[in-house]
């Protein structure tokens, strides 16, 4: 007898009975297992798919990271690529300017010299060679006029040994030659020169050094000369007073305009000898030495200054009538052009005081 299986569905309208064969509860059976079977692979192919997914995530994420790296190092190539570029393009720009300076150099040296180039275009090189070539041409010639400088100076007793008249140019030793004594005199009491104390210790130099004061370092404009209180303090060239008066700094302070662009400044004065608008010469009395404003004891503050800027006093002090050290020593002064302007203005002031004096003769 086959065997059944009963099933029983119970409701509010009572129960019902079904009746299964075995062979149904077997094909029952077979779907559960393949039903479950098909779960467990299902759940096993997803965890195999995550698993992938993952690796593909970490993959593309450390490709990033790469590219990300390599994309930073390749604009910081491309900054120092235009830094370098900049940097080319700024020294091109700075020859290119060079060449300019030294073209337009040759064209003045050219016309001054004389040198044709017809409507022949030369090469810069070509240019300098040709120049040099006439300057090599012209060395007797120039030669021959040193040594006729040399025997105007020996005239006119300037020393010729010393080295350093001869490391004078050519123009500035014409300019020299060409003065008389007297005229030399009127240079002389022109500029600045000279010690403006009868004391001749400088007692702290001109440039930087540690404030006695205030014991910061700083740059000192001029030069400290020992004086004690109420010594004598001279003018040392010609001029006009243009201050006279008391600063915190400078205390009681002198300053003097001179001729062709040079001052003078006193300073830690005790006393005023002048007002503002006096006229001076070299040599007269101003003040007496002290020891006012930011001073730590008596001196004499001296400055010299040549169109506004603070100039080293030092061969100023030292340049004594007859000498011609101070045209090679101080620089930043065109000495040529100041030595012509003066010679030309002494000229022209010596022809009117010769008429003055033949006028009142004839009288």
């Amino acid at each position: 007898m086959n065997k059944h299986y009963a099933v029983t569905i119970s409701d509010r309208h009572g129960s019902k009975h079904f009746f299964l064969k075995s062979t149904i509860k077997r094909n029952l059976v077979v779907v559960g297992v393949a039903t479950s079977l098909m779960a467990v692979f299902s759940v096993t192919a997803n965890l195999f798919q995550h698993k992938k997914i993952s690796s593909l995530n970490v993959e593309k994420t450390r490709l990033i990271t790469e590219l990300a790296e390599e994309k930073r190092l390749l604009d910081d190539e491309l900054v120092r690529f235009v830094n370098h570029s900049s940097k080319l393009d700024l020294i091109i720009s700075g020859h290119e300017k060079q060449v300019d300076v030294i073209s337009e150099a040759l064209v003045e040296i050219e016309r001054l010299s004389g040198v044709e180039t017809g409507d022949q275009a030369f090469t810069l090189d070509e240019r300098l060679r040709i120049v040099g070539q006439f300057y090599n041409s012209k060395e007797e010639e120039y030669s021959f006029i040193g040594s006729r400088i040399d025997q105007i100076e020996d005239v006119i007793g300037l020393d010729l040994e010393d080295e350093s008249h001869h490391q004078l140019d050519l123009t500035t030793r014409v300019q020299l030659a060409s003065l008389t004594a007297s005229q030399e005199r009127i240079l002389h009491d022109s500029i600045p020169s000279g010690y403006p104390t009868a004391g001749k210790v400088v007692t702290s130099k001109f440039g930087k050094r540690k404030h006695p004061v205030t014991k910061v370092n700083s740059f000192h404009k001029g030069v400290d000369i020992r004086a004690k209180t109420g010594e004598k303090v001279y003018a040392t060239a010609d001029g006009f007073i243009s201050n006279a008066d008391y600063s915190e700094l400078s205390g009681n302070r002198i300053v003097i305009m001179h001729n062709f662009g040079f001052e003078t400044r006193y300073s830690h004065l005790e006393e005023i000898r002048v007002s503002p608008g006096d006229v001076v010469h070299k040599g007269d009395l101003i003040g007496k030495s002290g020891n006012t404003g930011r001073s730590s004891a008596p001196h004499l503050h001296y400055e010299i200054r040549y169109l506004g800027k603070a100039t080293n006093p030092h061969e100023f002090l030292k340049w004594e009538f007859g000498t011609n050290e101070i045209f090679t020593q101080v620089r930043g002064i065109k000495w040529p052009s100041l030595l012509s302007l003066i010679n030309k203005q002494i000229t022209h002031q010596t022809l009117q005081l010769s008429l003055l004096d033949r006028t009142y003769q004839a009288e």
